[in-house]
């Protein structure tokens, strides 16, 4: 299909869920105080924010990174390999180095561009990467520019991950066998379980063990260290990526590493920070300062926990099919992507801000409305945003028990979908 013919058939689509008034994406937000927005004039509840530890709106934080752009002007002027390198940069990466529990970081200015540029020089033709199917975009993307053999293995399944990695060992003894998953997955908000995938890197000590934490750092492990800190595996994990545009509120991405000459070796070879400006200071004094908040206020993870556990059960009383989220992100679980984009619309108007995710985000017939919690919610926010979803999850007929009584509602995944990183664009 060529170009013009692509255009015209998305074109098609998104006038037909316009023309219904039910196209949520790009909104514009006109004014944040994190838990709450406006938009279009209307006051919303927000429960579909990454800004997990509220840190985005914390005072100290702006005020620092208003400070910064006083002492640094706005922009870096240049790439970190040339003219935008700042002395904060390696502040910086000395305190993640430190706060994941690797000796070495190399700081990225996203998480999308950490992955494409860390897996681009990481990984060779020669090589098979092994991918949680159920990963990210960008480490799909990152993996098929290096024309590496790529091959995904059941979500969240260790032993079928153990039979991927014998297998590709035995096909391709020449090249490197990499391992890849999420700590927390981003639509299902499910918690890899990384200490049985960790026993794979004791059984085959030369296989090489990426974890990409975006949605654990400051989530999971002692005063959010992350994923790996959890299960405390972070010794078996080769390298960890992580994100600001999450728990820290900034943008950014990172790499860490134990191994000093690869870490050496990415600083100079990855495309994507070579070729990319520099994060700007405002953005790196602001996750230094998120760095030192939770230093000396744990208690913010704890309140995010406590958020969260009250949330996933007041859905389950509710009758919500929410999977099996372990973390701040919930979803609930629709079933068309019609329902979804209504369902969407009806919080909206009932004054709660949250998004549908469809295919191929998700799996075909799983469309989902992805809610996500913050340790600054309030218990009355908490309590207007469940009232709403009493009354409309009975009027959309979405409880388990509604599709009990009709079953097709619950149509699940068709065969043959691909991975759904490598197709997302949510």
């Amino acid at each position: 299909m060529r170009l013009r013919q692509r255009c015209e058939h998305f074109n098609a689509l998104h006038s037909q869920i316009s023309a219904q008034g039910i196209n949520p994406y790009f909104r514009p937000i006109a004014q944040t105080w994190g838990t709450e927005v406006e938009v279009g004039g209307k006051r919303l509840i927000m429960i579909g924010s990454n800004d997990y530890l509220g840190l985005s709106h914390d005072p100290r934080v702006m005020d620092a990174s208003a400070q910064a752009v006083y002492h640094w002007g706005t922009g870096p002027g240049g790439s970190r390999f040339l003219s935008g390198n700042m002395v904060l940069h390696h502040h910086l990466e000395e305190r993640l180095a430190d706060f994941v529990g690797k000796r070495h970081v190399v700081v990225h200015v996203t998480g999308f561009s950490a992955n494409l540029g860390a897996l681009g020089v990481l990984i060779t033709p020669a090589d098979t990467v092994l991918c949680d199917r159920e990963n990210h975009a960008s480490i799909f993307e990152g993996v098929k520019n290096t024309k590496a053999r790529l091959a995904t293995f059941a979500h969240n399944d260790a032993a079928h991950a153990l039979k991927r990695v014998e297998d590709a060992k035995a096909a391709r003894p020449d090249g490197d066998v990499f391992l890849v998953t999420e700590g927390v997955f981003s639509m299902s908000g499910e918690l890899a379980p990384l200490d049985e995938i960790a026993a794979i890197k004791d059984a085959h000590p030369d296989v090489v063990f990426y974890l990409d934490d975006a949605h654990g750092l400051g989530v999971f492990g002692r005063g959010g260290r992350g994923s790996a800190d959890h299960f405390r595996i972070t010794d078996k994990v080769d390298f960890i990526m992580g994100t600001f545009s999450k728990s820290m509120a900034s943008i950014g991405g990172f790499i860490a590493s134990d191994d000093e000459d690869m870490l050496r070796y990415l600083r100079y070879q990855s495309r994507t920070q070579i070729f990319s400006a520099a994060l700007p200071a405002a953005n790196t004094v602001a996750v230094l300062t998120c760095l030192d908040i939770l230093a000396k206020e744990p208690e913010r993870v704890d309140r995010l926990h406590e958020v969260t556990v009250r949330m996933r059960h007041a859905y389950r009383d509710i009758g919500l099919r929410i999977g099996n989220s372990s973390s701040p992100i919930i979803p609930i679980i629709i079933g068309s992507d019609e329902k979804a984009f209504f369902f969407s619309r009806a919080l909206f108007e009932a004054g709660i801000f949250a998004l549908p995710a469809v295919y191929p985000a998700v799996p075909r017939g799983q469309a989902l409305i992805r809610t996500a919690y913050m340790s600054t919610h309030q218990d009355r926010q908490l309590d207007v945003v469940l009232s709403v979803l009493e009354k409309l999850a009975k009027e959309f007929r979405i409880r388990e028990c509604d599709l009990e009584e009709d079953p097709q509602s619950a149509a699940g995944e068709e065969e043959g979908d691909a991975p759904r990183g490598k197709l997302s664009y949510l």
